[in-house]
């Protein structure tokens, strides 16, 4: 018995070690070395061109044009969001982002015919799928939701580049017809 003792202890304080071994190597983070790279004028011409390119546009001097076509319907439910399909056609000097800080988006006024509701500016925007190039045509369903109250009004779907102003403030035609709201849900709404 007393052979078998020192032979277990001599066998784990191995044990032991080699595992203090390991564990210290392992957790011990590995030198890195800087390498130098050669890059030929190509490859750095391609990876300049990969990196993504920031656009300044200067607003106050750009050319804006849109060419809006598609028909608006002349019925639609105040209690569902309509969607209207048009086509726009990029007709401005400048690609229309479809985020960042000034987006182009597609928006929609109305002005109440029989009634008095109207609303210019804070109704619901169309986020474009991508960015726009000048002379590019989009198809988009336009989202209309925010009339409420049943009636007549004009509608007139527009372009918007936010944070500066609407399209049609730079006398760029708007897509528009008189459009009977209404309910469209169980018919309880008279």
């Amino acid at each position: 018995m007393r052979f078998k003792t020192p032979a277990i202890r001599m066998l784990l304080i191995g044990a032991i070690s080699v595992f203090t071994f390991f564990t210290l190597f392992a957790c011990t983070p590995l030198e890195t070395k800087k390498i130098d790279v050669d890059v030929d004028e190509g490859e750095a011409r391609t990876l300049e061109e990969s990196e993504e390119e920031i656009v300044t546009v200067d607003y106050e001097n750009a050319e804006f044009g849109a060419e809006i076509k598609g028909y608006i319907p002349s019925f639609l439910c105040t209690d569902n969001d309509n969607y209207v399909k048009i086509e726009i056609t990029n007709t401005s000097d400048f690609t229309w982002q479809n985020s960042g800080s000034n987006p182009v988006r597609v928006g929609y006024h109305y002005y109440g015919q029989d009634v008095d509701y109207s609303e210019y500016d804070n109704n619901s925007r169309t986020v474009f799928p991508n960015d726009v190039e000048p002379g590019e045509t989009v198809t988009v369903e336009v989202l209309i939701n925010d009339i409420t109250n049943k009636g007549i009004y004009a509608v007139q779907i527009d372009l918007v580049l936010e944070g500066y102003f609407w399209f049609s403030a730079k006398d760029i035609p708007v897509l528009q017809n008189n459009v009977y709201f209404s309910s469209c849900g169980d018919g309880s709404e008279s």
